[in-house]
This record gives structure tokens, sequence and C-alpha cells, in this order.
């Protein structure tokens, strides 16, 4: 019996097509293949018979574990025509915000929704008008802030009031790579990195100071701007380095597109990365 086992492993290695399975396995296209399959085995089922389409849909389920896709040519398919943003939610679920740790309440207002860095002052044109810069007043608060906390977790969490509960019951996650702050159990936050949440913090406690009204701002649109506050950080919050835009194209199973990144190379912290589409 051992070399019926062994033999059909074999067949099964040789029917197998690894650029399109196991870690290679394109998501997109599993998806629409296998909306092909269960519509043609209900084709099959409506034409035959119940039984016909049952092992239809076994059939095609077989193909798309071993091969990847049932319908020829799909990786190009999908490529050309499935929606950018149904690929993206498959490659990276839902689309999150630069900073996801302040969920939109159901009565945010539209004046929320304006660009409040904009609208207070807070960042005013420059070179001729072709540019957005931060006012001086704003630099100054935000840089003193950053000095003040330093790479003083618990004092950022405690200053700059990012997430409403007592420094005490904030337990923080770096073990997937990124910044998590969760209370009692529930997440509250999260950043691209540990600078990342710094600079938001100190960024927090200026714009406090700065910009009026900013405790009564939605708490989503809070966070909206301190992502966008911190495409204007100039220093490092933890090694003092200088962040910098990267731009690079990244290929994915169904396509590329250009990915955005502002990181630190001193210490190796990511700050923005923006997808394209």
């Amino acid at each position: 019996m051992h070399w019926l086992r062994h033999r059909g492993s074999t067949v099964l290695d040789r029917v197998r097509n690894p650029a399109y399975t196991g870690d290679n396995r394109c998501l997109p296209c599993t998806g629409v293949n296998a909306v092909f399959a269960v519509a043609l085995a209900g084709v099959v089922a409506w034409a035959g018979s119940p039984l016909l389409g049952a092992v239809s849909l076994a059939a095609s389920a077989a193909v798309i574990g071993l091969r990847g896709y049932l319908i020829p040519g799909t990786p190009t398919l999908t490529q050309r025509y499935l929606p950018s943003r149904a690929m993206a939610y498959f490659e990276h679920g839902s689309a999150q915000t630069a900073l996801d740790s302040h969920p939109e309440p159901a009565d945010v207002s539209d004046r929320d929704r304006d660009n409040v860095l904009v609208e207070h002052g807070v960042l005013v044109p420059c070179d001729g008008g072709a540019d957005l810069c931060l006012t001086d007043a704003v630099r100054r608060a935000w840089t003193d802030a950053l000095d003040a906390i330093g790479a003083d977790v618990d004092a950022a969490l405690s200053e700059s009031a990012l997430v409403d509960a007592e420094s005490s019951e904030f337990v923080v996650d770096e073990s997937a790579g990124d910044f998590a702050v969760s209370v009692d159990g529930a997440h509250a936050g999260r950043w691209p990195s540990r600078e990342a949440f710094l600079a938001d913090a100190a960024g927090a406690v200026a714009l406090a100071s700065e910009l009026p009204g900013w405790h009564g701002l939605s708490s989503r649109t809070r966070g909206i701007a301190l992502g966008e506050l911190r495409l204007f950080l100039d220093r490092c919050p933890t090694c003092g380095g200088d962040p910098d835009f990267q731009r690079r194209t990244e290929a994915t199973c169904c396509r590329t597109r250009p990915v955005t990144t502002m990181r630190c190379a001193d210490c190796d912290a990511s700050f923005v990365e923006v997808v394209g589409a």
C-alpha cells in the first residue's frame, strides 16, 4: 500500500502547479474561479441532475486546489477585468486609514471631514502657493512635544489622549511588526511603527495647544489630521534620523502597483505607506 500512496502523491505533484498554489496562490483569482465553479455546477445540476452538479463542483474544486485556477488565462483576466478595489480587499482586507484608532461615529458632520489642518491655518501655502508647509508655531510646539515625550510610550499615551483610558490600562503589542494598543483586551489603535505612534502623540499635544477646538473634533477626524501631520515630520522621534520618501513598484499575483513610503533609514522605522491603485 505504501507504493500506491507514493504513486498517488507523485501523480498529484505532477498535476499541481506551484506557481499558483501554496504561498503563491492568488486569492482574487481563486475567488473568481470559485464563483465560476459554483455557477457551472448550478448549470450542470439544472440541465442534468443534482448528482452531476455535485460531481462538477467537486472536480472544479480539485482543479482549483491543485492548479490554482479553473478558467484558462485567469491571472491575466483577473488583472484586466477585476476592479482594483476588489483586488485590494483580497490582498489587504477592508481599507484602513493611516491611523485606525479612531472609528468614525455616526454623527460626524461634513465640517469634520474637511481638511482641518488647512482650515485652521496649521498648514499654509508656501513656495509661491505650489506647496503646503507647517506654520512656525505648530512646528515649534510639535518639536517641544517630541523632546518632552522622547521615546517614553507611557508619557506619550497619557499626555496625548490618543486613547481614552488610564495609562495603567494600556497594553502595547509590537509582535506583528507594527505598534498596536489595546485596552481591556479591545483593540484601541494601530500604527506602522513605535516611531509613528510617538510622532502622532507629540502631534496631538501640539495640535491641542495650537488648534482651537481640537478635542471637540470627531476622533476619526483627529486621526486623519495626525496622519497628514506625520507627512511633515523632519526627524525620527527615537534616533533623530531624517525621514525620507521612497517610491517603488510592488508586484502581486495579479497586478503591479506603485507604493510610496516614508521611512527613517537610520532606525528602519516606517511612518507612512500609501499603496496606489
